[in-house]
């Protein structure tokens, strides 16, 4: 009798080579099939955004190996997605859309169905509760979807939903709130679990020869931002904190990208990257960095942050409630991410005081192991255990 435990994923944009999308789904579902687990994933690829963004279309099934070596499957069916326009045929799209990723499920055996995030469990709840499929959700909404599916849902669909949901996990104390105070979920149904990443490549190292040819020199004060170019990520707001300081010696890599068609940029003095780096290859910039700024507006809990964590970086960032699980003043300088006088005060703090970023340093280093997507993993599947 095979008594492997078999969890099917739901996700959007599951990452290729070429698309180094939700990155940390994937480092997650490694893990898990490293300890053991067999896991099929589905994630569905849109038909319009392909053409409309000139992408290629994927492969429907394909076989994935995790560096370990251990294989599991990756089903991309084709859905559909207008974004806010023609909501006539909203109802037609997300019945087509639930259809066609239950027509995938259906062709497997699958003891757990794990969706990231809300509204992907909305699209197999019903499935789930016919079937008697256990069916556990990653609330790591770090944007307004969370807030708005609350304010849209009728009672009739939140009470099916609920019905539905075997357990949440939660990556912060703030998403877990929420979840708990608009009844999505019980609190003895939630745990949290913040972000994680792949210990095995994000820690400190030494980059000299990558400091040299980004032209960082010795008594160069070095800043790093990882995320999209948007205004709700702040990197205007860090360039304008950089400009303020006026200061010749501060060096900046802003790593990530603007979204396609979207209106948005920034500049200042000092820039010796800009632009997007391959996954595997960022813990070399993170650690050509004095510190990691981030100020951001919102998140659910910002992989990008414990990834600088991870590798040593003291870390500046918002003073909100999303961040509470993962700095504190042992490791970070927190403020309000508007506020561009104190973010400029905070980067002239730290770079005026490298015994405090010595120290900031090895607290992180100390905690290096409490990053571990691996352990992570083996937690979120012993509450699964637990669950079913």
């Amino acid at each position: 009798m095979n008594d492997v435990l078999k969890i099917t994923f739901i996700c959007d944009d599951y990452p290729t080579t070429d698309r180094p999308t939700n990155v940390f789904v994937e480092q997650l579902v490694n893990s898990m099939v490293d300890s053991g687990i067999s896991v099929n994933v589905v994630a569905p690829q849109s038909v319009i955004h392909n053409i409309v963004r000139h992408n290629n279309f994927l492969p429907k099934i394909s076989t994935v190996s995790t560096k370990s070596g251990n294989k599991y499957r990756v089903y991309r069916p084709f859905n559909l997605s207008f974004g806010g326009k023609f909501n006539l045929f909203k109802p037609l799209v997300l019945f087509y859309n639930r259809y066609s990723i239950i027509k995938v499920i259906k062709n497997f055996k699958t003891d757990v169905l794990y969706a990231h995030f809300w509204h992907n469990s909305r699209k197999i709840s019903k499935y789930a509760r016919e079937n008697n499929i256990p069916l556990f959700v990653a609330c790591g909404e770090g944007d307004d979807a969370l807030d708005k599916m609350i304010k849209s849902i009728s009672y009739k669909d939140k009470k099916e939903l609920v019905d539905s949901i075997t357990g949440v996990i939660s990556v912060s104390s703030e998403n877990k709130r929420k979840c708990v105070e608009n009844g999505l979920v019980s609190e003895d149904n939630i745990i949290i679990e913040p972000n994680c990443v792949n210990t095995n490549i994000f820690y400190h190292q030494d980059v000299t020869e990558l400091k040299t040819q980004l032209g960082i020199k010795k008594d160069d004060f070095s800043i790093i931002f990882v995320g999209s170019f948007i205004p709700r990520k702040g990197p205007d707001r860090l360039a304008k904190a950089i400009s303020n300081l006026n200061d010749k010696n501060v060096k900046v890599m802003f790593i990530g990208k603007s979204f396609a068609g979207y209106d948005y940029d920034f500049d200042c003095e000092g820039i010796v990257y800009k632009g997007i780096v391959n996954h595997d290859d960022l813990p070399k910039y993170l650690n050509c960095a004095d510190i990691f700024v981030l100020p951001t507006l919102k998140e659910g809990c910002c992989n990008a942050i414990v990834e600088a964590l991870a590798c040593g970086i003291p870390v500046i960032s918002s003073n909100r409630a999303f961040n509470d699980d993962i700095l504190d003043d042992t490791n970070s300088i927190r403020v309000d991410p508007l506020d561009i006088c104190a973010l400029t005060e905070a980067i002239a703090f730290l770079r005026d005081n490298k015994e405090q970023r010595i120290k900031m340093k090895e607290v992180s280093l100390d905690r290096h192991q409490q990053y571990s997507i691996y352990g992570r993993a083996l937690r979120i599947l012993d509450f699964i255990y637990k669950k079913i």
